[in-house]
């Protein structure tokens, strides 16, 4: 099944992929021919389309995908026929949502009789989205059969007959395509779809609960479509233990509690596909969230953008593509994503602390620390976003005002368990950064009482015993127990060689600091440590060389004299 599943993401994202690395490739290949030309010739082509079409390659591949479609609309203007800039537009276009001006290269590329199957899909897209089925299917005839059109084709063309009226035909469609090998789960969910759509609720529930068994299967929006369904038939004891036992897998899912919640207070439910453009956008919906199990986002951007172009108002897939433009960096994206989710809708609250989060990524501070501070205000019920203003607030060195907020946190749970041992654990490391040390260091045994051997804990509260002098020997017993658990972990190794330089060990120390450089090669003061443990046994030239190493990954400001002075005179 693994092999299966393989199988499908490969297929789903070969078409576009494709495209992708082509740019990357191109762009290399053109600079270098287009560099090779003198200047005389570059005066002669002033009206010429390169210098904004091979910006917006290098803006494509750098995930700026809003400064690359507007080089390449540029691109086009200068040379309109450019097959070549057609091509890589199309793609372009898509991505960022142009979908007016994607059509014209579509249409003009079939003119030029050079148009390819995903230039045929979107085309059958235009005309299912104006209600023209007959086009519809000639576009579908259009399309080649091979990788994920042989998947996505059926499909398809079964809705197009469906919305004609033809439904023994669609079935038919349908049955031809489950009896195939693979891709189980997908062709089960899809079909569980369609016999829904058209009242035949025992098929729809068999197809529903098999993509449901089916090992990685994409279980939630599954579970949503069959809850939906037994509800409908009355069933909502069925569907209240099909919705608990997946939260109890997932207990932080909103889309889960939104649709318990909606059967506990009677609010009717409704079917998410009202039409064959419903039906179409799930199925690349389905495709991108399939691809971003592996973390695949260029074709899953395409597949989402698809799926939008038949329903504006999917905002699920707004979601996805915005956390799949903020992993990007495409930082301008992820916002008009997020935004685009209405109040009502339930991933609102995560789609407004999404963009908080993008603000600070944007170097933008104060208006995220403000937008979570307002969020908190409109949601109090809501305790996650105290956590998040402790975070901002900790990674940005705000240490009073992270405590206030972890502190809120903490006295807003009424029943503590063993799950809060990270709040504490992370106030914790506030009150150390804060010279708070009895405050943080209850804070640290209270995470250690929830989770007795987490390694995390074990390490830091350890590490700042060891540091400070004192329970050397306890500490010792705890952090040999964290590289039991963590052993590769070079911030946990180097706190037990630290241990031992401070219990007088130096062989162990050397033997363990060298280990814990190995592993965490980037690191100042796992280096220090190390040049202290060669300084103690002799090996002074090395010591010195990994004290200047220290130096040169830019360790705390008030650190760095200090270090100087070792280089200088030794260690004292």
């Amino acid at each position: 099944m693994k092999n299966q599943r393989q199988n499908l993401t490969q297929i789903l994202s070969g078409v576009t992929s494709v495209l992708w690395v082509g740019m990357a490739c191109f762009i290399v290949s053109f600079s270098a021919a287009f560099a090779s030309n003198s200047t005389g010739d570059i005066k002669q082509i002033p009206d010429q389309p390169y210098g904004e079409y091979l910006a917006g390659l290098h803006a494509a591949i750098h995930n700026d995908l809003r400064s690359a479609a507007d080089f390449h609309e540029k691109a086009l203007v200068l040379d309109p026929d450019n097959q070549m800039i057609l091509r890589k537009s199309f793609t372009i276009f898509i991505a960022d949502g142009r979908y007016g001006p994607a059509l014209k290269v579509a249409h003009k590329l079939t003119e030029f009789d050079i148009s390819n199957s995903m230039i045929q899909m979107f085309l059958f897209l235009e005309q299912l989205e104006a209600g023209n089925h007959d086009a519809a299917l000639l576009n579908l005839e259009n399309m080649g059969n091979a990788g994920v059109y042989g998947l996505f084709k059926p499909l398809f063309q079964s809705w197009v007959l469906l919305s004609q009226g033809k439904s023994e035909e669609a079935e038919r469609v349908v049955k031809a395509l489950l009896e195939q090998k693979g891709f189980d789960d997908f062709k089960k969910f899809h079909a569980g779809l369609l016999y829904d759509f058209i009242g035949k609720t025992q098929l729809a529930e068999k197809f529903y609960s098999e993509s449901l068994v089916v090992p990685g299967a994409l279980s939630l929006r599954t579970v949503e479509s069959y809850g939906i369904l037994l509800r409908r038939l009355g069933r909502d004891q069925d569907a209240r233990q099909l919705y608990e036992n997946y939260i109890e897998k997932a207990p932080d899912n909103v889309r889960l509690r939104r649709a318990l919640y909606g059967l506990e207070n009677d609010i009717e439910a409704r079917s998410f596909i009202t039409s064959e453009k419903d039906a179409v956008a799930e199925i690349f919906y389905t495709a991108a969230n399939f691809l971003m199990q592996d973390d695949i986002r260029m074709p899953a951007i395409t597949y989402l953008r698809f799926a939008n172009f038949l329903k504006d108002d999917f905002y699920i897939a707004d979601y996805l593509l915005g956390q799949i433009f903020e992993a990007d960096k495409f930082y301008e994206g992820a916002m008009e994503s997020y935004g685009k989710i209405p109040f009502e809708h339930a991933l609102y609250f995560r789609a407004k602390l999404q963009m908080a989060w993008v603000l600070e990524k944007m170097d933008r501070l104060d208006e995220a620390i403000d937008a979570m501070s307002r969020l908190s205000r409109g949601f109090p019920k809501e305790r996650e976003i105290l956590g998040s203003l402790g975070d901002i607030n900790r990674m940005n060195s705000r240490f009073e005002a992270a405590e206030k907020a972890y502190s809120l946190y903490i006295e807003g749970i009424s029943d503590i368990q063993e799950r809060h041992w990270s709040i504490f654990y992370t106030r914790g490391i506030v009150r150390e950064q804060n010279k708070k040390w009895d405050l943080a260091e209850a804070d640290f045994l209270k995470a250690l009482e929830l989770r007795p051997d987490q390694p995390q804990v074990l390490n830091y509260l350890a590490y700042s015993w060891v540091d400070m002098g004192i329970n050397i020997d306890k500490a010792k017993v705890m952090l040999e127990r964290a590289v039991e658990l963590r052993p590769y972990d070079g911030y946990i190794v180097d706190s037990l060689g630290w241990a031992m330089y401070r219990l007088g060990d130096m062989p162990k120390a050397v033997e363990y600091l060298e280990k814990a450089v190995l592993l965490q090669t980037d690191d100042w003061a796992i280096n220090d440590h190390l040049g202290d443990a060669y300084w103690a046994i002799g090996r002074k030239n090395e010591a010195r060389f990994q004290w200047r190493h220290a130096l040169s990954l830019k360790p705390d400001e008030d650190l760095i004299a200090k270090i100087k002075i070792k280089i200088r005179d030794g260690k004292k």
